[in-house]
């Protein structure tokens, strides 16, 4: 994340008091408060690209990723050199899925910044990911070549090449990310799990020792060390690790199978036989529950195929056997949902596709569904609010620009109607519903 702390300051009157009493909040760790004083110190400076940037990174860490968006927006719009703002506008639309705009907004930015490898060390971060290791590496080596210190882009390295089986060349990267930085909490754990993989226990252990030190609250660490030192019979710490990673009922099954062992390794039997008829009871569950979500998954892929075909009933009756083993499956709540649209069911419409948002609240095509059930109850405002964080998450969502014409229309907003219009016809040209709305909007203003 980009650090708040680091944005300049603004040299107007009322704002340097309230950009400190953001600081001070965020030293406390109130994130709300911060944002609600940087939003009042931006009330004041509108202008101030850093201080939208800092409103947006809040906004990210606070998982608002729409709202984040429009706020690196509004920073490009007033600083479009600013990198930093780039590179969160990225990460914020990898947040909701939108790989391709994440995408090419780092590949801008690094053209843009020719000196700097800090959106090809992003891009890398992307493809490693989305699991293209070969674009990834090419990608960091760039970086590198900028950016010869960029300590993360090693690591990264050592990801890529570890992910393609190549251990030389991962531990290379490993070890130059440690020789610019002997306190890199992740080259330290992603070399301990190198060691790890190939039965070098000691030196895991070691690695893994030091970026827990580093870093105790990282998850993946802890679980490391706590593997490594059961293999080398430190057990009494094996199980120390694990135990606060297991109490919770949403603990990680394979944590638990670890302590399963650490148990048996520090001699507890009985605690050790419990512990694995847990880790058995927790992974049968869980393999139902990845069944049962699989099957629901393929029941509405078929049902979407019978309502293409508008055989609806047949449709609905698969839908509802894919609810019945996946309660919260987001697809068929939202086909429902579109099926009882058509069918003028607007009130059980809007209830499908809450349900569907509540599984994916960023998908855009829930969010488009969600905007039309409310147009069609005649809450505009929130319809078209609704709209505009579509084009948010899915800028190429022409059908969401349509709609949000049409309520700057009949709000008597033309000119705004005008603008998003142009902007569906930008998107899709060949589409004639677009342009006759156009005209005829054309036509009304003059």
């Amino acid at each position: 994340m980009l650090p708040v702390t680091a944005f300049p300051q603004s040299p107007k009157p009322g704002v340097h008091r309230l950009e400190k009493q953001a600081q001070e909040a965020l030293d406390k760790g109130d994130l709300a408060h911060a944002l609600e004083k940087f939003q009042q110190a931006s009330a004041v400076c509108p202008t101030s690209a850093a201080l939208h940037l800092a409103i947006a990174e809040l906004l990210s860490r606070s998982k608002q990723y729409p709202e984040a968006i429009n706020s690196y927006h509004q920073a490009l719009r007033l600083d479009p050199s600013n990198e930093p703002a780039a590179i969160g506008l990225a990460r914020a639309y990898r947040e909701v899925f939108n790989y391709d705009e994440a995408r090419r907004l780092l590949r801008t930015a690094s053209s843009r910044h020719p000196k700097s490898g800090a959106s090809l060390l992003e891009l890398g971060k992307l493809d490693i990911h989305l699991r293209q290791y070969d674009a990834a590496i090419a990608e960091l080596q760039n970086a590198v070549r900028r950016q010869p210190s960029l300590i993360e882009a090693h690591v990264d390295l050592g990801i890529a090449y570890q992910a393609k089986g190549d251990a030389r060349e991962a531990l290379n990267h490993f070890n130059q990310a440690l020789r610019l930085n002997a306190n890199s909490a992740s080259a330290h754990y992603f070399r301990g799990v190198l060691y790890s993989d190939s039965d070098d226990n000691q030196n895991a252990y070691e690695d893994a020792r030091k970026a827990y030190d580093l870093d105790g609250s990282a998850e993946p660490s802890r679980v490391l060390l706590a593997k490594v030192a059961t293999r080398l019979g430190k057990c009494t710490e094996a199980v120390e690790i694990l135990k606060p990673l297991t109490g919770s009922p949403d603990a990680e099954t394979e944590n638990i199978f670890l302590l399963a062992r650490a148990y048996q390794c520090a001699k507890q039997p009985e605690l050790a036989k419990r512990t694995q008829e847990e880790f058995e009871r927790r992974s049968k569950l869980d393999e139902t529950a990845r069944t049962q979500k699989m099957d629901a998954d393929h029941l509405a892929a078929r049902a979407g195929e019978l309502a293409r075909a508008n055989q609806l009933a047949p449709a609905v009756d698969l839908l509802q056997q894919a609810l019945a083993k996946d309660p919260d499956n987001g697809p068929s709540h939202a086909l429902l949902a579109k099926i009882n649209f058509s069918r003028g069911d607007i009130a059980q419409s809007r209830g499908d596709i809450e349900a569907a948002l509540r599984s994916n609240p960023f998908n855009p095509e829930y969010l488009y569904v969600l905007g039309k059930v409310l147009k069609e109850q005649g809450d505009r405002t929130e319809a078209l609010a609704v709209f505009q964080k579509t084009v948010l998450i899915d800028p190429r969502e022409s059908d969401a620009y349509y709609e949000i014409a049409q309520v700057y229309a009949q709000n008597g907003q033309h000119q705004r109607a005008m603008d998003a219009l142009q902007t569906a016809i930008k998107l899709s040209p060949n589409d004639p519903d677009y342009r006759k709305a156009l005209t005829q909007l054309e036509a009304q203003k003059k």
